[in-house]
């Protein structure tokens, strides 16, 4: 896909989740022009059903939808699939904004927006995503990824690096993609230190981080929402202001 002009196929997909028709059909305009398969829904039970149809590359969410709200449906696709999040929010409403970024969204976008800009952001996620895909694939198949060739226990949890797994209290095996495992191996060895988004950028994705880029802050909420589905401790992966993220456990090599 370029840059300028996508071409259309099955792996440019938006879903615009939006409640105003209005604005629906004219997103739904707008973006089929510039050459992408575009499907809208009104509000949650619709964008589950088209989910069972087609997943999309990227989701448009409003926040503020009936019944379920955009940052329910936020959590709901980090747990479930691997795919963009732009969120939709009111100009005034800096608190979605943060809360949006927090649970994963890839970025926002705040109405009444220009075109040209949402485009814009729209492209440079698709870029994102595209070479995000190509480093995991690459990592993967050689083997690369920074998880450690020992085993942690951390919280009731072992991340068995060797074996590439993690395992719950409770003997469930968590799913987590080379991505995910490589960010979680660099957490659990500097337990309780503050680890840069630089640093993780070139641990995860070999490449440079910038202030643009939010590919380490959706990894961390992802590995976030994981580890809390299995530990009901949804601070293990936190949040360092203006540094990156740290393991809030204590960790045992075994």
């Amino acid at each position: 896909m370029c840059a300028d002009s996508p071409t259309p196929n099955e792996s440019s997909r938006i879903l615009v989740v939006e409640d105003d028709v209005l604005a629906r059909e004219t997103l739904q305009a707008l973006l089929t022009k510039e050459g992408w398969h575009v499907d809208t829904a009104g509000d949650g039970i619709e964008m589950r059903a088209l989910l069972e149809e087609n997943i999309p590359s990227i989701v448009l969410m409003d926040v503020h939808l009936p019944g379920e709200d955009g940052f329910e449906l936020t959590r709901f696709l980090r747990d479930h699939h691997e795919l963009g999040i732009i969120m939709l929010t009111a100009k005034s409403d800096l608190i979605d904004r943060v809360v949006g970024l927090e649970i994963g969204a890839d970025d926002y976008v705040t109405k009444p927006y220009q075109p040209r800009e949402l485009l814009a952001r729209i492209k440079s996620l698709f870029r994102r995503l595209e070479v995000n895909a190509e480093t995991e694939a690459i990592t993967s198949a050689n083997g690369t990824s920074s998880v450690p060739a020992t085993q942690y226990r951390f919280s009731g949890c072992v991340l068995d690096g060797e074996r590439r797994k993690l395992v719950g209290p409770n003997g469930e095996l968590l799913n987590l993609t080379t991505s995910e495992l490589s960010l979680l191996g660099a957490l659990v060895q500097n337990p309780h230190a503050a680890l840069s988004r630089v640093d993780l950028m070139q641990l995860v994705y070999h490449r440079e981080w910038n202030s643009t880029d939010r590919s380490i802050d959706v990894l961390a909420a992802k590995v976030r929402r994981k580890l809390e589905g299995i530990t009901g401790d949804a601070s293990l992966v936190r949040s360092v202001r203006g540094v990156g993220y740290e393991l809030a456990a204590s960790v045992e090599e075994i």
